[in-house]
């Protein structure tokens, strides 16, 4: 089985993501901490709507990203955990029980229940990226942590399953192979972020993280400490450039520098008379500039970000989740857009707040402040690995279950955590 750590022990967190590739390399200490020792980011063209269309783009933007990580240490890598770049994320509860008898449980109950949840997931062309198990109960007793040495008749699990369509993924190990490097796990964004920006006590009580990246948005709902939902919807910040571009006529280059420097959610009356400077198309950009009052910049973003969270909210009341989202918190890139916590809130009608790193140990700010929300997800991915792939116990264990018949998931199970 392949190690997920690299030869010199060096976690290695990769992004994919639509507007840059963002890799970071980490020495585990514990299963809360590693300490980062190198960081690289490398624009990438090659990603649309999280998905690769350019594979020769991306495969220049993944090695760029980690030679960059690398000079850090002067160190070579070869197996990553990554980020799934992928274009959408399907989840589903998969339910079983054992019968026990009055006995006591043992591991060997749990390994045959978790594969006997793992045979019942649908046998389709998805690849699942996460096999999550979110809950156990014994007869009337729930939402035990760990069911091993208790007695009883029944023993149920739910197991939180994450799929995603299959070419998006092959895509990805494609470009792994051609940039000389394996990929140990891939990892759904929304769990990598709640990872990075969550606190225990939020991930226990219920709450969202939202991943505002440049070509899609994706959702997690963690709830009693687990990812009990993950999602991704098509529509991401590039849909403010483009909208910026269109209605000013002007460069996408352009419109994401008057939306990052001048967007907001907040109208003010002083918007009316700050005017602000944008470069026409295709024309000399010194010479044929257009004055627009920054209020119908404003007013261009406001209904799209409206839209965005009517779309997220009717999602998770559609799927049963909105109740047990208390809290909301936005990471990405689009979290960094003014004012788009108070106008979540108000569509929500939830506390939403900024995503920051909990646990980031980088004395030496090898990720500098301003780039945390780029470098979230590779920041969560330092946790996740810590925390589920090193030294979760077996019967919490986020397994990523093998396409085939039952027979081959649960031999293929059965050799991968024995």
């Amino acid at each position: 089985m392949a190690r997920v750590l690299n030869d010199n022990n060096l976690i290695a967190a990769l992004d994919i993501g639509t507007s840059k590739t963002c890799c970071v390399l980490a020495y585990p200490v514990n299963e809360d901490k590693a300490v980062v020792v190198g960081a690289g980011s490398h624009q990438n063209t090659g990603v649309k709507k999280s998905e690769i269309v350019d594979l020769a783009a991306t495969v220049d933007s993944v090695r760029h990203a980690v030679a960059n990580a690398e000079s850090f240490i002067n160190e070579r890598i070869k197996t990553v955990v990554a980020t799934a770049c992928v274009g959408s994320l399907n989840s589903m509860i998969v339910q079983d029980k054992l019968d026990l008898g009055g006995t006591e449980v043992s591991q060997s109950d749990v390994n045959r229940l978790t594969a006997n949840a793992q045979a019942k997931i649908p046998v389709t062309p998805d690849e699942v990226l996460h096999c999550i198990p979110i809950d156990y109960s014994l007869d009337s007793r729930h939402s035990i942590a760990d069911p091993r040495g208790l007695s009883g008749n029944t023993l149920f699990l739910s197991m939180h399953v994450v799929t995603t369509p299959p070419y998006p993924v092959r895509d990805m190990n494609t470009a792994f192979e051609q940039s000389h490097l394996s990929c140990f796990k891939k990892v759904a964004s929304p769990y990598a972020a709640g990872y990075a920006c969550l606190t225990r006590e939020e991930k226990k009580q219920g709450t969202a993280v939202i991943d505002l990246g440049a070509g899609s948005t994706g959702i997690g709902v963690f709830y009693e400490d687990q990812l009990v939902y993950a999602a991704r919807i098509p529509f991401g910040g590039d849909i403010l450039t483009k909208d910026i571009a269109t209605l000013f006529k002007t460069s996408l280059d352009n419109a994401e520098r008057v939306k990052t420097l001048h967007g907001s959610t907040l109208p003010s009356a002083t918007y009316e008379q700050e005017e602000i400077p944008i470069p026409l198309i295709g024309e000399d950009e010194n010479v044929s500039l257009i004055r627009v009052p920054r209020a119908r910049i404003v007013a261009a973003i406001v209904p799209r970000i409206e839209e965005l969270f009517e779309k997220i909210k009717v999602l998770l009341e559609q799927t049963g989740f909105f109740d047990i989202c208390l809290n909301f918190v936005l990471t990405g890139g689009g979290a960094q857009l003014h004012g788009i916590n108070e106008k979540a809130a108000a569509v929500l009608g939830r506390n939403v707040r900024t995503g920051h790193p909990v646990r980031l140990f980088d004395k030496q700010e090898i990720i500098p402040p301003h780039a945390h929300q780029s470098y979230m997800n590779c920041i969560g991915m330092l946790r996740y690995t810590t925390r589920v792939l090193l030294n979760t116990p077996t019967h919490q264990r986020d397994i990523t279950a093998p396409a085939g018949n039952k027979f081959v998931r649960f031999f293929r199970w059965f050799l991968d955590n024995s």
